[in-house]
């Protein structure tokens, strides 16, 4: 079952890494939904599996968001398509490779990256970085 408050974490960490991007770059690129679907899968737990559908679900999120918009600002300024695919598409021939193109390359590295994430929490337990260290009681002084 989903956990939201993950996803929704992941949404808002690839909403502000995006802006961060855009702001520099001046493009859309999958930069913002990779890092929000790795900390979805970091968030929701240690399994692989978890992670991985969180991150998808993050991803999925995102780019309900994300592709509208960028579909808008590429009418509207005159920009770049969303960034792999302005070198992708001279190479397509039909509207299914293309649709393919895009479906893979959206959800592949947010299923991977959140996947990734729920390693990288089980790899931190017992050390600084781990979440349950912080339930930790203090420690009385002698």
């Amino acid at each position: 079952m989903t956990e939201w408050r993950p996803v929704l974490g992941g949404v808002c960490l690839a909403a502000s890494t995006e802006a961060l991007v855009y702001a520099m770059t001046g493009q859309f690129t999958l930069v913002g939904g990779i890092t929000g679907s790795a900390l979805a899968g970091y968030v929701v737990g240690c399994d692989p599996a978890d992670g991985a559908w969180h991150g998808m679900m993050a991803g999925v999120v995102w780019g309900s968001i994300l592709m509208p918009v960028s579909i808008l600002l590429t009418f509207l300024n005159e920009t770049p398509i969303l960034f792999p695919f302005q070198y992708i598409i001279p190479f397509l021939e039909t509207p299914g490779e293309l649709t393919t193109a895009i479906m893979l390359a959206l959800a592949l590295p947010n299923v991977i990256s959140g996947s990734l994430g729920s390693l990288a929490r089980r790899d931190a337990q017992g050390t600084w970085f781990d979440p349950a260290m912080a339930e930790v009681e203090a420690v009385d002084d002698a």
